[in-house]
């Protein structure tokens, strides 16, 4: 059994993607969010999984959830207890599962079940972000002492779970590492990467980008002798 769990939140304006405002105004923020909340989604529907679920910071519900997931709210006080409840609930039955959120255009049904390939030799598997944290985190066994103690929102993160894995005795994995987009430097790295990335890659967000008029459509851009760019 294969278990994919999606963190997001409501796209509202304030409060999504704080962190792009004000060089972003939150109503763009927002907008920039949800086309890489469709994006993520999209990628979920496209792994490998048996069973999909978003995990809502706020207001689950089936009117925000599509077809073929089913909703839950998160529970706990930050983001560690959030994964530890999310995970003692997902690995029920032995099952794997992986934890991802709607940050990283990058991270596609290919990386996620790249990601599940590598449970299968390690109780721990990462996709490192390229800020220090981590795009997805997958696990086959409860291990609570990943998500504690962790200085969230750190460059420290993925490093501080790793050494806590390997406190714990578990064997760790690490695939290769991606881009996500936090700041207002993250947006500009991603217009310009997406410029030039095959039209398959993280549509809605470029969709989004180029309404905000950050960005030319892709229509506009593409050649027929244009090489797809490696993802950051």
């Amino acid at each position: 059994m294969r278990r994919l769990a999606l963190f997001a939140r409501p796209v509202e304006a304030g409060s999504v993607k704080t962190r792009l405002s004000p060089a972003l105004p939150a109503p763009l923020a927002a907008a920039l969010y949800q086309g890489m909340l469709a994006d993520a989604l999209a990628s979920g529907a496209a792994a490998g999984a048996d069973e999909r679920i978003v995990y809502w910071a706020s207001a689950p519900g089936t009117a925000l959830t599509p077809t073929g997931w089913r909703a839950r709210a998160q529970q706990g006080a930050d983001l560690g207890a959030r994964l530890s409840a999310a995970f003692d609930a997902l690995l029920e039955g032995g099952a794997q599962a992986i934890a991802y959120g709607a940050d990283c255009p990058w991270l596609d049904g290919a990386r996620l079940d790249a990601l599940f390939d590598a449970l299968t030799r390690a109780d721990v598997a990462l996709i490192p972000a390229r800020d220090g944290g981590y795009a997805a985190i997958g696990l086959t066994r409860r291990a609570p002492a990943l998500f504690a103690g962790v200085a969230w929102s750190t460059p420290a993160v993925c490093e501080q779970t790793r050494d806590a894995a390997r406190r714990a005795g578990l064997d760790v994995a690490s695939l290769d590492p991606l881009e996500d987009v936090d700041t207002p430097g993250d947006v500009a790295r991603l217009v310009a990467a997406l410029a030039f990335a095959a039209e398959d890659v993280a549509p809605n967000t470029a969709r989004a980008l180029a309404a905000l008029g950050l960005a030319p459509s892709r229509g506009r851009l593409a050649t027929s002798s244009r090489p797809a760019a490696a993802a950051p």
